[in-house]
C-alpha cells in the first residue's frame, strides 16, 4: 500500500503519467518568457519544468520546482539533467510542503520575487485536508484558501500572473463517492465526517477568494472543462484507486479491513466506468470524469 506521507515517482509515472501529457492548454496559458522568474507548485517529476526550461534557457528566466514528495524532487532533478544538457543550471527544485508558502526559507526571502506562480494538477491537493476526519479538524478550507492564495502574493511582482489548472467542481466524482462512502461505511463513521484530501472548487468559488477574501489579485481568464479522461496507466484502474485515494484508505487503520476497501471501491468503479465499446471488443478500458478549472489572475 503506498504510504500516503509521499509519493513515489516510479509510482506516479505507473499509475499517473498521463496527467502532464494533457497540460498542453495551461502551458499555453502560462505563456512563458525567456526572462521570467517562475515558481511551480507541486512540480512533481518536473515533465512540465522541462518544457519552461527550453523557453528560459534562451534568456535570463530561472524556475523554482517545489513538492513535498522527496522522491519526486528526486525525479524532477534527475529528469532535467538527463533530457536536456546544461537545464539544470535553471531550474531548481527543493522539498517544501507546498500548501503553506511562507514557511518556507526559500519563499520567506523572496517577497515579490518570481514573474510567473504556475501550477498544474496540485492545488487541489494543497487545499484538501490534511487530516482526512473530523475529528482531527485542520479547518476550513476557507482558511487554507486564504493562507495559499496569500503566500502566492506574497512571492508574485506587481503585475505578475498566477497560472495554473486544479480539478474543478465535480472531478472525479464517481470515485470520490465511491471511495468517501465505503470508507466512512468500513468506519462506522457518517460520510460528512469523513473530510476528502481534495477539494474542487468552481469558478466563483476562486474569483471570491482571489480578488475579495484575500485581493491584490484580477482574475483575468478562467474556464470549467469536463474532461473524460481515459485511465490507461500501467497500474490499471487499482493502481490509479490507490494513488489517488492513498490518504482516504489511510484512515483504515486494520490492513485486513483496508485492502478489502481498496478492492469494493474498484468493483465499484469497474462498473460504472468501463467504457461499453471496449466491453464489446471484450478489452478493458476505463474512462473517469475529470473536470479542469484553470485560471490567470494578475497580482495588483
Amino acid at each position: 500500500m503506498t504510504s500516503i506521507r509521499e509519493w513515489k515517482a516510479d509510482e506516479y509515472q505507473k499509475n499517473l503519467g498521463f496527467v502532464p501529457k494533457l497540460a498542453t492548454k495551461v502551458l499555453e496559458w502560462l505563456d512563458v518568457k525567456a526572462d521570467d522568474k517562475v515558481l511551480d507548485l507541486g512540480c512533481g517529476d518536473g515533465i512540465l519544468d522541462i518544457e519552461i526550461g527550453r523557453v528560459l534557457a534562451q534568456g535570463g528566466g530561472k524556475l523554482l520546482g517545489l513538492d513535498r514528495s522527496p522522491s519526486m524532487i528526486r525525479a524532477a532533478r534527475e529528469n532535467v539533467r538527463r533530457k536536456e544538457v546544461g537545464l539544470e543550471r535553471k531550474c531548481l527544485f527543493i522539498v517544501a510542503n507546498t500548501s503553506d508558502l511562507l514557511k518556507h526559507s526559500a519563499m520567506a526571502h523572496q517577497p515579490e520575487h518570481f514573474s510567473k506562480v504556475f501550477s498544474s494538477a496540485a492545488i487541489h491537493w494543497m487545499l484538501g485536508s490534511s487530516s482526512g476526519s473530523s475529528l482531527d479538524d485542520d479547518g476550513p478550507v476557507s482558511n487554507r484558501g486564504r493562507k495559499f492564495f496569500e503566500g502566492a502574493r506574497y512571492v508574485l511582482k506587481k503585475g505578475g500572473k498566477f497560472v495554473f489548472e486544479m480539478g474543478g467542481m465535480g472531478n472525479i466524482a464517481e470515485a470520490r463517492a465511491a471511495m468517501v462512502g465505503v470508507v466512512a461505511r468500513t468506519l462506522k463513521q457518517a460520510p460528512e465526517n469523513i473530510r476528502e484530501p481534495w477539494f474542487f472548487p468552481d469558478e466563483e468559488w476562486v474569483r471570491d477568494m482571489m480578488e475579495v477574501k484575500v485581493g491584490g489579485f484580477e482574475v483575468e481568464r478562467s474556464e470549467m472543462e469536463w474532461r473524460p479522461t481515459k485511465i490507461d496507466g500501467k497500474g490499471g484502474l487499482e493502481g490509479w484507486v490507490r494513488l489517488i485515494g492513498g490518504k482516504l484508505f489511510w484512515l483504515i487503520r486494520d490492513e485486513k479491513e483496508r485492502e478489502e476497501a481498496v478492492r469494493e471501491v474498484v468493483r465499484l468503479l469497474e462498473i460504472v466506468c468501463r467504457r461499453e465499446p471496449a466491453r464489446e471488443r471484450g478489452d478493458v478500458e476505463y474512462m473517469v470524469n475529470y473536470v479542469r478549472l484553470r485560471v490567470v489572475a494578475r497580482r495588483l
